[in-house]
C-alpha cells in the first residue's frame, strides 16, 4: 500500500477537527505530529502538541510560501515546512520555492519587498522569528534556517533548480539547510518507533574498546559507527535501574523469568572473578544517536538495548550484589539516519545470536500497528499484550483489574487470540489444531494481521471486532454444548466464527458459495459501527446475531447429521474424533459454505 492510501483516512478526520481548508493543509498537521515529531527538535515543552501545530501551520492566502514554521528559540533555529500532499503527482515546483525564498529574504533583512503575511504568519513572526533574528544576531550570522521540502517523489531537475535559488546565501554566510523527504523516507519515519530520550553513562573496561565506521547497504546507504567494548556490569546495572523499561523500546523481548537459561546467567554473574560470563555470553547489542569516549566513560546520547535485554534483566532484578570483576560485551552502533532506527534496529536483532529464539509476536511487537492497538486499549484500561513476558513488567496492574468479578481478574487481549480471531473472520482461515495454528501464524498473521501496508485506524476496528464477535461465539458453545453434539468439537469454534461473517450477508446468501466471495464482501464494512468506544470495545450486536448463529449452528448440525447416517448405512459407528477429523479435513469448509447457507436460505 502506498503511503498516501496507508494515511488518507487519517488525514481527512484532521480537517473538520481543526478546521482547516483542504486536506493537503491537514496532511501538514499529521506529517509534523507522526514523522517530524520523532526527528525534529520543535522546542514544545506544553501539554497539547495538536495546538502546538495548529498555532504555527500558516498556509493559506499570504502564507508567503510557508506551509508551517517555527522556532527553536534555544538553538536559534527557525524551520520552515512546505508540504504537498498527492495520490500520483509530484507537485512541488520553483514558483513555489520562490515565493517561500523572498520571504526569508525578507524576514533576514536582505531584500526591500514589501510583503504582507497573513495574521497567524504575523503572530509567528512578531513572537518568536523576532526574538531570534535581532540585530546582533543578523549580523554575526547566529541563527540558521532550516527548509523542510515535502513531495510525493523529488524529480533530479527538481532538487537541482531548488537548490540554485539558494546559492547567493552560501555567499553571503547565511546559515541554512534543505532537507528534501518524499513519501518513501515518510513511510520508514511514519512507521518508526520514536526513542524515549536519554544521556547515560557507562564504564568501559581499560583499553578494551575498537571503533569501527561502515555503512549499511539497503535501497539508501546509512552511515553506521560501531564500538565495541568491555562495560563493568556495575554500570549497567546502575543505568537499567535508573531509566527503567525507557531502555527497552526498541527491544522485542522482555524479561522471560527465572527460566534455565536465565538461571545459567545467574550463577555465571555470581561467579565474580572467576566468571566465563564474557565469553559465554553473547552481551549486549546496543543502538544510540551518539556516543563519545573520554577516559573510560562511555557517554551516549538515547541508548537503546536491541539484543541483551535477558542479559541485562538478569542483571538487574535476579542478582543482588555484583563483583567489579564482571563484564559485559557490548556492540553499541550510532545509526545516522534517524529514519532507519526501527528497520536496523529489527535487523540486529533477527540476525544476532540470541540465547532465547525470538518468535514473530515478539519480533513485530514495536510495528506501529502493535502500538497504535497497545495505545488505544490502554485508553480504556485494556492490557495488550503483544510481547513475551510485558505483563510481568506492568507495576500498577489495578489499572487493567475487572471491577466486575473474578472472571476475567484483568481485562487482556493476546495479539495472537487477536491475530487468530482476524484470520477466522476475516480471511475466512479456520484453523483447529496445534500445528496447523503454528503454520498459520507464521504464515498468516505475519503477512495480515502485522502487515505495515495498512491503514491502522481500520485495522484496529476489524481486528477488535473479530475478537469481541469470538468472544461472543465462545460464550454461546458453552451455554449450548450439550444440546448439539456439533458443538462438542474442539475444532468448530474457528469455523463458527467464520461463518458469523453470513449475519452481515444475509441478502446475498443464495449467491455465496465460495470463502474468497465472503472474504471480499466482508473486508467493506464498517467495523466501527458494531463497537462501543465508550464501553471498552464492546459489541454492539443485538439478540438478531445470537438468533441468526443459532440457525448456523443447527445448519451444522443437520450436515453432520447427514454424515452420520451415511456412515451408519455401512454399518460403522460414528464417534467424536470422526466429527473433528471431518472438520480438519481439506475441502470440508467449502462443503459447509455451500449446504449452510442453503439451509439458512431454506430455513428463515
Amino acid at each position: 500500500m502506498h503511503f498516501y492510501d496507508k494515511i488518507k483516512d487519517q488525514v481527512a478526520t484532521i480537517t473538520p477537527k481543526y478546521n482547516y481548508p483542504n486536506d493537503g493543509t491537514a496532511f501538514g498537521h499529521f506529517i509534523i505530529k507522526e514523522c517530524f515529531n520523532k526527528i525534529v527538535d520543535f522546542d514544545f515543552d506544553g501539554q497539547d502538541f495538536d495546538e502546538f501545530i495548529t498555532s504555527h501551520i500558516v498556509d493559506g492566502s499570504n502564507d508567503n510560501g510557508n506551509d508551517a514554521i517555527f522556532v527553536n528559540k534555544s538553538q536559534k533555529r527557525i524551520l520552515v515546512f512546505q508540504f504537498k500532499y498527492s495520490q500520483n503527482s509530484s507537485l512541488l515546483n520553483t514558483n513555489e520555492v520562490l515565493k517561500n525564498k523572498k520571504f526569508i529574504d525578507w524576514i533576514l533583512r536582505l531584500s526591500t519587498d514589501n510583503l504582507s503575511p497573513n495574521s497567524k504568519l504575523r503572530r509567528v513572526i512578531d513572537n518568536e522569528i523576532s526574538e531570534i533574528l535581532t540585530d546582533e544576531a543578523l549580523k554575526n550570522n547566529e541563527y540558521t534556517i532550516a527548509f523542510y521540502y515535502v513531495d510525493r517523489t523529488f524529480p533530479t531537475h527538481n532538487v537541482t533548480d531548488i537548490e540554485a535559488l539558494f546559492n547567493n546565501y552560501r555567499d553571503k554566510g547565511v546559515n541554512f539547510d534543505i532537507k528534501y523527504y518524499d513519501y518513501e523516507k515518510l513511510n520508514d519515519l511514519y512507521d518508526d518507533v520514536e526513542i524515549p530520550k536519554n544521556n547515560v553513562e557507562l564504564k568501559i573496561v581499560h583499553n578494551e574498546y575498537f571503533v569501527k565506521e561502515y555503512k549499511y547497504f539497503d535501497t539508501e546507504d546509512t552511515d553506521l559507527k560501531t564500538i565495541v567494548c568491555s562495560i563493568q556490569a556495575n554500570s549497567l546495572k546502575k543505568l537499567v535501574k535508573e531509566q527503567n523499561e525507557l531502555l527497552f523500546a526498541l527491544n522485542v523481548r522482555y524479561f522471560k523469568g527465572e527460566n534455565e537459561i536465565n538461571s545459567k546467567i545467574k550463577q555465571e554473574y555470581s561467579k565474580g572473578s572467576k566468571s566465563n560470563f564474557w565469553i559465554l555470553n553473547n552481551g549486549i547489542n546496543a543502538i544510540c544517536e551518539s556516543f563519545d569516549l573520554e577516559s573510560d566513560i562511555l557517554k551516549i546520547s538515547n541508548l537503546q538495548i536491541v539484543n541483551g535485554g535477558q542479559t541485562t534483566k538478569t542483571l538487574t532484578i535476579t542478582v543482588n550484589d555484583l563483583p567489579d570483576e564482571v563484564h559485559i560485551l557490548m556492540r553499541l552502533t550510532k545509526i545516522s539516519s534517524t529514519t532507519k532506527v526501527s528497520k536496523i534496529s529489527k535487523e540486529i536483532a533477527t540476525s544476532s545470536n540470541n540465547q532465547n529464539a525470538i518468535g514473530q509476536r515478539d519480533l513485530h511487537s514495536g510495528d506501529r500497528l502493535q502500538r497504535t492497538i497497545f495505545k488505544k486499549l490502554d485508553d480504556v484500561d485494556i492490557f495488550y499484550d503483544k510481547k513475551d513476558g510485558e505483563w510481568t513488567t506492568i507495576a500498577n496492574k489495578v489499572k487493567f483489574k475487572n471491577p466486575f468479578g473474578r472472571n476475567p481478574i484483568y481485562f487482556k487481549i493476546n495479539n495472537t487470540d487477536l491475530g487468530k480471531s482476524y484470520l477466522s473472520f476475516s480471511y475466512k482461515f479456520p484453523f483447529h489444531q496445534k500445528g496447523v495454528i503454528n503454520l498459520s501464524i507464521q504464515r498468516n498473521i505475519t503477512a495480515t494481521f502485522f502487515n505495515q501496508e495498512v491503514n491502522e485506524e481500520n485495522q484496529f476496528y476489524k481486528l477488535l471486532f473479530a475478537y469481541r464477535v469470538t468472544e461472543k461465539l465462545n460464550l454461546l458453545k458453552w451455554e449450548n454444548e450439550s444440546k448439539f453434539e456439533i458443538l462438542q468439537s474442539s475444532c468448530i469454534n474457528d469455523v463458527l466464527i467464520s461463518l458469523s461473517a453470513l449475519y452481515f450477508l444475509q441478502e446475498k446468501l443464495l449467491r455465496l458459495k465460495e470463502a474468497r466471495e465472503i472474504k471480499d464482501l466482508i473486508n467493506q464494512m464498517d467495523f466501527i459501527n458494531y463497537l462501543n468506544p465508550t464501553d471498552r470495545y464492546s459489541l454492539t450486536l443485538d439478540e438478531n446475531f445470537i438468533t441468526f448463529m443459532m440457525r448456523v449452528i443447527r445448519g451444522l448440525q443437520q450436515t453432520l447429521n447427514i454424515l452420520k447416517m451415511a456412515k451408519e448405512l455401512n454399518n460403522e459407528t460414528w464417534i467424536p474424533k470422526d466429527t473433528n477429523n471431518w472438520l480438519k479435513k481439506d475441502g470440508t469448509y467449502k462443503q459447509i459454505i455451500g449446504q449452510v447457507t442453503t439451509y439458512l436460505v431454506q430455513n428463515p
